[in-house]
Formats: C-alpha cells, sequence, structure tokens
C-alpha cells in the first residue's frame, strides 16, 4: 500500500538524542552486546544461531560522595540482566553475560570504577524456541523513515561533540525544540569530578561546552540547567548512574540513534533481541533501509515504511506494509512500481542482515 501526502515542513519539532553513557543507552548497549556475543558463540559450537532474547536489561544506580577533585564509590550500580536465552555449550550462560556486560560499561565509561552484574537470564518457552526456523516470533511493528531533517542531524552531530569536551563525560543528553525558525537546545553533560578542583572551573567546563554547540548551531543554549548552588552535574565516573538515574533496555534512542516524537516511531526495543526473526529488531531495520532508498527518488522529500508482522508467518510476507511518501506531486505508476520493488528487495534481503547484527556494524541506539 502506497499513500501519498503534499511535503509541509513542521511548524514546530522536538529531538532528543541520549549519549554513549546515559543510563539507557548503556542498557540497550549491554542488551546487543550480550547478543552479539550468544550468537557469535552459537555459529561457531551449532553452526546457527539459537534462541534467545535479552533485551530487558535493567541498570539500578549506586551511591558516590562526590566532590572536587574526586569522590569514592559507597555502592556500586548494579546491572540486571533478563530475558531467554539457549545456554552455550562453550561456557557458563551467567558468565559470558557478566563477562560482556562488564566489558560494555568498560569500554563505554572511561572513568566506571565498580560495578556488579545480576544474570537471570534463563531457557526460552518451547513454542518460541520452535518459531526459530519457522518464522515470525511476535506481532509487532516496525518502522522507519527518511532523511533526517537538519535539526535531527544537528541533534546527533553535538552530542557527539558535547562528548569531546574535556572534563565531560560519557552521559549527555541534547534536546531541541525548534518552534519555526527558533531553536532552543537543552544539554546535559556529566561533568567528571577528577577534571575540576573547584565550582571555576566547573563552570569553564560548561563554558566550553556551551561554546562547542556555539559554533554548529544559532540557537538559544542551555547547559546543566537543574544547577543551582552547590547542587550540581558533577559525578566521579561521568555517569549518573552513579548515584542519580536507573536505565532501561528500549527506553532510549530508536534505530535511528534519536528519539524523534513527531515522526513515527516504534516503542520496541531493537537491541538485545535475536537477529534471525525476531521482528521487533529486524522490522526496524528494514524499514528504515527501505525508506532511506525511497527517499533517494526523484520527486520524494520524505518517505515513511510501516512493516506489520503475524507470528509464525515468514518474515517476508508482512501481515501490512505500507509506505507514505511526501513531495509536490504523487508519483506516476514506474516511480510506485519501483517503490514496491524497495521494499521487496528489502524484504527478501532479511538473512543477509544476520551478519551485519553480529558483526556490530548496524546501529540500534
Amino acid at each position: 500500500m502506497i499513500e501519498f501526502e503534499k511535503y509541509r515542513p513542521l511548524t514546530f519539532e522536538v529531538v532528543e538524542r541520549k549519549g554513549l553513557g546515559h543510563p539507557d543507552t548503556l542498557a540497550d548497549g549491554i542488551s546487543e552486546a550480550i547478543s552479539m556475543e550468544l550468537s557469535r558463540s552459537y555459529l561457531e559450537e551449532f553452526g546457527e544461531i539459537l534462541h534467545h532474547n535479552v533485551d530487558k536489561v535493567l541498570i539500578t544506580a549506586g551511591r558516590v560522595e562526590v566532590e572536587f577533585g574526586g569522590g569514592r564509590v559507597l555502592e556500586p550500580p548494579t546491572v540486571i540482566v533478563g530475558g531467554r536465552a539457549t545456554p552455550p555449550a562453550g561456557e557458563d550462560l551467567e558468565g559470558l553475560i557478566a563477562r560482556v556486560a562488564s566489558d560494555h560499561l568498560k569500554r563505554s565509561l572511561a572513568n566506571l570504577l565498580e560495578h556488579r552484574i545480576d544474570a537471570r537470564v534463563r531457557g526460552g518457552s518451547p513454542e518460541l524456541v520452535s518459531l526459530m526456523r519457522r518464522g515470525a516470533n511476535d506481532t509487532s511493528i516496525g518502522v522507519g523513515f527518511a532523511p533526517l531533517n537538519p535539526t535531527e542531524e544537528l541533534v546527533l552531530e553535538l552530542e557527539e561533540r558535547v562528548r569531546m569536551v574535556r572534563g565531560v563525560g560519557e552521559d549527555t543528553k541534547v534536546m531541541a525544540v525548534r518552534i519555526r525558525d527558533r531553536l532552543n537546545l537543552v544539554v546535559a553533560a556529566a561533568i567528571v569530578s577528577k577534571f575540576v578542583s573547584s565550582m571555576e572551573e566547573y563552570r569553564e567546563v560548561k563554558e566550553r561546552v556551551r561554546e562547542t554547540i556555539a559554533t554548529a548551531a544559532d540557537a538559544e543554549v542551555a547547559v546543566n540547567a537543574a544547577d543551582g548552588g552547590n547542587n550540581i552535574f558533577l559525578t566521579l565516573t561521568g555517569s549518573s548512574i552513579e548515584m542519580g538515574d536507573d536505565g532501561a533496555t528500549g527506553r532510549g534512542n530508536r534505530g535511528s540513534g534519536l528519539i524523534t516524537p513527531m515522526r513515527p516511531m516504534s516503542i520496541e526495543a531493537i537491541a538485545g533481541k535475536n537477529p534471525v526473526n525476531h521482528v521487533g529488531k529486524i522490522y526496524n531495520v528494514v524499514a528504515g533501509r527501505a525508506a532511506a532508498e525511497i527517499a533517494e527518488l526523484d520527486g520524494v522529500e520524505e518517505a515513511y515504511v510501516t512493516l506489520v508482522s503475524r507470528i509464525g508467518a515468514p518474515l517476508t510476507e508482512p501481515l501490512l506494509r505500507a509506505v507514505e511518501i511526501r513531495g509536490d506531486e504523487r508519483p506516476d505508476g514506474g516511480a510506485e512500481r519501483r517503490i514496491e520493488e524497495i521494499v521487496d528487495r528489502h524484504l527478501q534481503g532479511i538473512g543477509d542482515l544476520v551478519e551485519d547484527f553480529v558483526a556490530g556494524r548496524l546501529r540500534v541506539c
């Protein structure tokens, strides 16, 4: 099904990006890292990827005492990993989860000191395990859109720039609110205590963040807007998991790397789902790739793709496949045929995505 609508720029929009050290992004990253490691273990031992879904990671914040120049951990954060998985033959399942989750935290947070891993993954139900070779394991939705607009591209760029400012940790967040031509940016940047010895130096780091943003955007900017008196975003580890905030898989960025409430979105957690038959993962990637290719066609300003599965049915045969395009004029029959061919090709190529998922080449958060 192909729908057409005249392209009209949004009068206002809201775009958000949670950075690599944000608790929700950390939870997504741990889920996906475990799925990738399980998939590699299954392929090595059994020649195929077995049933698993580890998309239920919860990070509970710890407690710290932090001061200019340093601080100490009172209680480390805990990563609780839930879900279902077939135990690999070559390594204890709980040991694999603890190793992978810990490695991901260490890679993501340069100043992480202590943490705990609580693995609670168990075997899957027989009916879901049996679906691995037969079809979709859920009735679910995948959506994708293209291209990113200027505000969305800006937010992705700014989050990375802010994270590179000396003294800033990995826990950052950029919220953009555009009303017509007026842009407001609210930025949270965890500042690492060992890099600042006084309130004056803390303010200097905030000013460097503001200046970094000002070089890239004509906007009103607020950095660490909740600061007041001695209550400031000063952290020991560079992430609020040390004390201020919990994290959970699926609560952060979508597959585009952004949170875009003005665009169609699925609330499915992509990270941690198996890459063979879990449509909550696969259809979101397929829809995004198809939308990106459709958006390249002449006359198409924006493309939106929606795919809905039916549990047990082949992944290549969705219950719904719908495309909405926006432009100045409705495309002719030849263009509509090309759009159908693009969607068909991406559905037929689902099997080729597995290697990209396992290698970590696809963005899931």
